[in-house]
């Protein structure tokens, strides 16, 4: 009886390692499928979800256009920035304009410079750096009148320089000054 009981602990001990060396060799081949099939299909499901949000969006954007159009419409027909076509001739626009404001004020102007043109949210800026000599009231009517025009334009970086020599200062007498300052304008970004 105790031969037979070791035929029978043999078989199952045999039958337990069989299944054991199955289930590891399962493990090891399976398992790292099992693992990128896991993660290949958690990145469809996100890819999906993504999907499903952009075609909200460009549904939403079709609605809209319309809308932004006529705001880019009324926007251009407004008058509040360069009238030009292209942004060299808006420049000299932008210059023309300078120069009309600050002879009415009895400023010179001593130069102006064309800054390169960029890209904002749409527009094209159109940048000057101005030097304008005049008398401090004068230079002050100039900056508000640039600033106050129907074309918006932006003073930025202004430095004022007192030409006063020591000679000037004894006999009370009110020289020019200097302003120098960037000029900035905007024209709607062909589209």
């Amino acid at each position: 009886m105790t031969g037979k009981m070791d035929k029978k602990r043999s078989r199952r001990l045999a039958i337990g390692i069989l299944a054991g060396a199955i289930i590891a060799l399962l493990t090891i081949t399976a398992g790292p499928v099992w693992l990128a099939n896991a993660s290949r299909q958690a990145a469809l499901d996100d890819a999906h979800e993504r999907l499903g949000r952009y075609q909200q969006i460009a549904e939403r954007d079709q609605e809209l256009l319309p809308q932004y159009q006529a705001l880019l419409q009324k926007q251009r027909a407004a008058g509040n920035h360069l009238r030009s076509e292209t942004s060299a001739v808006a420049g000299a626009e932008l210059q023309r304009l300078v120069k009309a404001i600050t002879s009415g004020n009895k400023a010179q102007i001593l130069s102006t410079q064309l800054l390169p043109v960029s890209e904002e949210q749409g527009f094209l800026r159109v940048a000057l750096k101005v030097r304008l000599r005049g008398t401090l009231p004068s230079i002050l009517q100039s900056l508000y009148d640039i600033e106050t025009d129907d074309v918006y334009m932006f003073v930025d970086d202004l430095a004022l320089h007192d030409n006063m020599t020591g000679r000037a200062r004894q006999q009370n007498i009110i020289p020019p000054m200097d302003a120098e300052f960037e000029l900035v304008a905007y024209m709607p970004e062909a589209s």
